[in-house]
C-alpha cells in the first residue's frame, strides 16, 4: 500500500511536466499509468515480492524520470543584508537528485514579522510556480518559510500548508535539512 501511495503522488507530480514532453512520452506514461492500475498481487495481503520489487523499481526509475524534467527554484530568508549565492548554491547541489536545474533563485532579506506571502522574493516565486515554470521549490529548511521567532510547530505548520499550496499547483517542495544524507556526506 505504501508504494502504491509513493507512486501516485509521483505520478500526479509527473502531470506537471507533461505539457513539457514529447507526445510519444505523454503515450508512454498514460500507458504505464493504465497499466499500473489494472495490475493487483494475486494475494492482496500477502503480495509476492516480485510483485514489491516491480513496484519499487517502477516508483524509482518514475521518480528518476521526474527529476530528470522537473525544474527547480530555490529561496532563502536571510536576516541580514549578505550575498545569497553561496546559500543558493548550497541548495542547487542538494536539490540535484531531484531536478533537472535550478532556473529560478529568490530570496528575501530582513522581512521580520513578514508571513511568506507578504515577501517580495517569495512572491515573484509564486508566479512562477502558479505559471507551471517550476515544479520543485528547494529551502534550506521551514524556518525560511515562516517570521524569524516562530516556533518549531509553527515552522512545521507552515511547510505543510506550503506543501497543500504546492500540491494543488503540481509542484513539490523540497526542505534541503530533512533529507537524509547518504553516509560521508557534509
Amino acid at each position: 500500500m505504501e508504494l502504491r501511495r509513493q507512486l501516485a503522488t509521483v505520478l500526479y507530480s509527473i502531470d506537471a511536466i507533461l505539457p513539457l514532453l514529447t507526445p510519444e512520452v505523454t503515450q508512454a506514461v498514460d500507458g504505464a499509468r493504465q497499466w499500473l492500475d489494472e495490475i493487483t498481487p494475486a494475494n492482496p495481503l500477502d503480495p509476492a515480492d516480485t510483485y514489491i520489487r516491480a513496484l519499487e523499481h517502477t516508483v524509482r526509475i518514475t521518480r528518476e524520470f521526474l527529476a530528470r524534467h522537473t525544474v527547480a527554484a530555490t529561496y532563502l530568508h536571510l536576516d541580514s543584508e549578505r550575498p545569497p549565492w553561496a546559500d543558493h548554491q548550497r541548495l542547487e547541489i542538494a536539490s540535484a537528485p531531484y531536478c533537472r536545474h535550478v532556473a529560478v533563485r529568490q530570496h528575501d532579506v530582513a522581512t521580520s514579522g513578514w508571513t511568506l506571502e507578504q515577501r517580495p522574493g517569495f512572491a515573484r516565486l509564486r508566479g512562477d510556480i502558479e505559471d507551471g515554470r517550476v515544479q520543485l521549490l528547494v529551502v534550506r529548511s521551514a524556518a525560511d518559510l515562516s517570521p524569524p521567532g516562530t516556533s518549531l510547530a509553527d515552522q512545521n505548520q507552515a511547510a505543510e500548508t506550503l506543501t497543500v499550496w504546492l500540491t494543488r499547483r503540481r509542484a513539490r517542495l523540497l526542505v534541503v535539512d530533512q533529507v537524509a544524507r547518504p553516509p560521508g556526506t557534509p
